[in-house]
């Protein structure tokens, strides 16, 4: 803000001297009563020109009303313009403003040396100094019976903004007057200085709120007495209150499992709290971090605290950490009718909601049933969570399946830990072997199927999941429940729609399909194209009998390819029993003798027709295309040309 001088009555003297000469310049007629029209605005132009200085006007509207209350009533008037002289606004005693009208000094004229001479709207206009000027001191005639008063007004990056004035008869003069003025300017500066922080700030609130809009976590501001007093619109979508949580206090909504007290404290805060709020007709599970709020001497204002819902941290830890499922029914591999039957029961199941149960020996292909099952569902996107029963200690399989709280049991993790059913929220949990399942188990997870709700160990309050089961087993579940060792209420609610996955046994048609597919895979990984089974290699595989099943199988192709050394995979790289082998063996060389037959007519034919195809393969009773083929088939080299 400029610092004011009011000049002594000398120095303004030759400053008034010197405008004198100015307008002496200009062609300023000195005996002038009134301001020239053609120096006023059109009302449109007068109406564009208030909207650019609206803030300014608003603002000294204010202070030239609290200045004029001094004067009321004794003749004054009060006046703004803008920085190129145009008179905005004034208020005064009506007699001095119908004068004032009369001579054209109204809004919407312009008062600069040029067009007034000497005035203390031009003078300040020109010098942008505080001033009074004295009846006759003005250079025109018109203003030689009043006094008056300006000072300029400058906005927060110091720039000339504009003038206030206050004129009144001569006989009226007080010194005091200039000085009321300055202040007047002065307090318009620090409105506009005050208006400029607040728009400022209100940007800056504006920005900060955007950016807390735009977390995915939601984010409520707590007062030092414990009550909501901001929240942004993703809190609100997490939380879904059903009133404004805007002054409620805090326990409302997390109840007592936080102590407001502590959090007062200025040394409290944590980081990655698990907490339960139960919200209408539903339980939300919060990890929440909070951090104390400091006002400018140290003293604790409040506090915030970012939270999420646990379901949403954890698809996003699920699809980080490769929960998914890889698997999809194209990696399906059969031809078989029971096979073909089986993935088709299997689609049909993807689309509905039901538990499914695969029912084959181990080896089958029952996870990547489950896997393919998963990935056509609509729970596709969520987590596929696969647990052996069977692998697991029976001690250890209810925290594994359920989770725990925090001092459940010896060894247990600090802050608790969930378990499959929580982590798979929302999409599928495969349980392989549940026909090792012991009976306390068996109890729960029917609980579990009958009400939709998990309890931790050591917890009493239940947690709703949305999970779908996929069970599999490799024993007849029916004759456990016969012997008593595995729950029929069980039995049946895995057993809504059985999928009976046929041993490879069953199914040798599939063999040779499923050991290409498997050979083509590890010729992939290991960089080796081109390998190929030998006829007697894939006899051999047909004829064993796969106790392993499709997981054997590709075990012992993996193993073949690795070990072959050129572009063939003989039987003695497959490891099957040597009966086996050599039985492949004695059928391979009945195949050998007839290509040898083969080979040695079709090169007879061909002579006797003295190389020409087309009455050679007439002969051999085939199509000439076919005669090519077998050309090939046995590397025949044609000595003359065919025809």
């Amino acid at each position: 803000m400029p610092m004011y001088n009011i000049a002594e009555p000398a120095t303004i003297r030759r400053e008034i001297e010197a405008s004198y000469e100015r307008c002496k310049q200009y062609g300023v007629n000195p005996e002038e009563t009134r301001n020239p029209k053609q120096m006023r605005l059109t009302s449109e132009e007068l109406a564009q020109r208030l909207e650019q200085n609206r803030e300014f006007l608003d603002i000294a509207s204010a202070q030239m009303k609290e200045l004029y209350q001094f004067v009321s009533g004794a003749g004054f008037v009060v006046n703004i313009a803008d920085k190129d002289g145009y008179i905005l606004h004034e208020i005064g005693d009506k007699p001095i403003l119908d004068e004032l009208t009369d001579r054209n000094c109204c809004p919407g004229f312009r008062w600069t040396e040029r067009d007034v001479g000497t005035s203390v709207l031009s003078l300040a206009l020109e010098r942008e100094i505080p001033v009074q000027i004295n009846a006759e001191e003005h250079y025109c005639r018109r203003g030689h019976g009043h006094t008056c008063s300006a000072s300029p007004v400058f906005d927060p990056e110091n720039n000339f903004i504009g003038v206030i004035a206050m004129s009144g008869k001569a006989d009226q003069v007080h010194p005091h007057t200039l000085g009321m003025v300055i202040t007047a300017a002065r307090a318009i500066e620090n409105q506009l200085r005050i208006q400029q922080s607040s728009q400022e700030l209100r940007l800056h609130n504006n920005y900060m709120q955007a950016i807390i809009d735009s977390i995915d976590s939601g984010v409520m501001a707590i007062d030092e007495n414990g009550v909501i007093n901001k929240i942004n619109n993703q809190g609100n979508s997490i939380l879904r209150w059903q009133d404004d949580p805007i002054g409620k206090p805090l326990t409302e909504i997390l109840g007592n499992q936080i102590d407001i007290n502590s959090m007062l404290n200025p040394d409290f805060e944590f980081v990655d709290r698990e907490v339960f709020i139960q919200a209408p007709n539903r339980t939300l599970q919060l990890i929440c971090t909070a951090k104390p709020i400091f006002n400018i001497t140290g003293r604790m204002q409040g506090f915030i605290i970012v939270f999420n819902e646990i379901k949403r941290l954890r698809r996003l830890v699920n699809n980080m950490a490769g929960t998914q499922a890889r698997f999809t029914f194209d990696d399906i591999v059969g031809v078989s009718p029971a096979f073909q039957e089986s993935k088709r029961l299997a689609m049909t199941a993807a689309l509905s909601k039901t538990t499914v149960l695969l029912l084959g020996e181990t080896g089958t292909g029952k996870e990547l049933f489950a896997q393919s099952i998963h990935n056509q569902s609509p729970r596709r996107d969520h987590p596929l969570l696969a647990i052996n029963c069977g692998a697991i200690p029976r001690e250890l399989l209810e925290s594994e399946l359920f989770g725990y709280v925090e001092g459940s049991f010896t060894g247990a993790r600090r802050g608790g830990r969930p378990g499959k059913f929580e982590l798979a929220d929302g999409g599928t949990i495969f349980l392989d072997e549940i026909g090792d399942m012991s009976a306390d188990m068996q109890v729960k997870l029917l609980r579990v199927l009958q009400t939709g709700e998990v309890y931790r160990v050591g917890e009493h309050k239940p947690i709703s999941v949305d999970v779908r089961i996929i069970a599999a087993t490799n024993v007849q579940l029916k004759n456990e429940v016969d012997r008593g060792n595995f729950r029929e209420d069980l039995f049946y609610r895995l057993n809504v729609f059985p999928i009976i996955i046929p041993p490879l046994r069953q199914r040798r048609e599939d063999i040779i399909h499923l050991a290409r597919y498997f050979l083509g895979r590890c010729t992939n990984v290991l960089k080796k194209p081109g390998i190929k089974f030998t006829p007697d290699t894939e006899q051999s595989l047909v004829r064993y009998a796969w106790p392993g099943n499709v997981r054997e199988l590709e075990n012992i192709v993996e193993r073949a390819a690795n070990l072959a050394d050129d572009k063939t995979i003989k039987p003695n790289l497959l490891g099957l029993p040597e009966a086996i082998l050599n039985d492949a063996r004695i059928k391979s060389m009945s195949f050998k003798r007839l290509a040898e037959v083969e080979k040695k007519t079709i090169m007879d034919s061909i002579e006797a027709s003295k190389f020409n195809l087309s009455r050679a393969s007439h002969s051999l009773g085939i199509s000439r295309a076919t005669l090519y083929n077998k050309i090939k088939k046995y590397n025949l080299t044609i000595s003359r040309q065919s025809v």
